[in-house]
């Protein structure tokens, strides 16, 4: 009778492990549905957007149907992040070819260059890492994009840092448990990058409507 009780109570509809299950569900369907859009390798970044798009309803707490909400996106955004991803692609190249021709470099100005381009890495990373999340939340020319990314990026770097652990762990995870990468870690990872995001969205609107108050303050004392 208890084991009966136990039972009914998790498989409710607000109960715990319904919750668990469908969070699963979740996350290893869209995880799925990523991976195979990103067969084609020239749709990688209109897929990331389309999953950008999909994690960005359930941070903010909706529960859309994911294969219809997930196509819709991939075509809004399939132009916007075909050029911004093409446009990363290149730079990244032009990185790894500078990080290629440094190591040839015999000379004393090796270590500023080395230096220099690490920083432009740095810079490069933190863009790649928030450029969907932005896309995703409001419109942007492609020049506008690529430089809000930087500062959202800049802002609040702590959490641009953590953002970067977490990812590092769930890359070692799968590494240890394919079957994870399989059914899970890109799904989780844009997750948790669209929630870090969205907790620097907020905070920044947060401090936005403050210093306008302050303002307005000023303005009629």
């Amino acid at each position: 009778m208890i084991r009966r009780a136990v039972c009914i109570i998790m498989l409710q509809i607000d109960g715990w492990f319904y919750r668990v299950c469908t969070w699963i569900y979740h996350f290893t369907l869209l995880n799925l549905l990523f991976l195979i859009s990103c067969i084609p390798i020239i749709t990688i970044f209109p897929a990331t957007a389309a999953a950008f798009g999909v994690t960005r309803q359930w941070v903010k707490k909706k529960e859309p149907p994911i294969v219809t909400t997930y196509i819709r996106l991939m075509k809004e955004n399939f132009k916007q992040s075909m050029v911004v991803g093409i446009f990363i692609v290149i730079v990244g190249m032009l990185l790894y070819g500078d990080f290629r021709i440094i190591t040839k470099i015999d000379s004393n100005i090796k270590i500023a260059l080395y230096m220099f381009f690490c920083l432009m890495t740095a810079f490069y990373v933190v863009i790649v890492l928030h450029v969907f999340p932005l896309m995703v939340n409001g419109y942007y020319t492609g020049k506008q994009l690529l430089i809000n990314a930087l500062k959202f990026g800049l802002y609040k770097f702590h959490l641009t840092l953590i953002n970067l652990i977490c990812l590092y762990g769930l890359f070692l995870i799968s590494v240890k448990f394919p079957f994870f990468f399989l059914f899970f870690f890109s799904s989780i990872a844009i997750f948790i990058t669209y929630w870090l995001s969205e907790f620097k969205f907020t905070q920044l609107a947060v401090e936005t409507g403050i210093k306008t108050k302050k303002n307005l303050l000023k303005t009629h004392s």
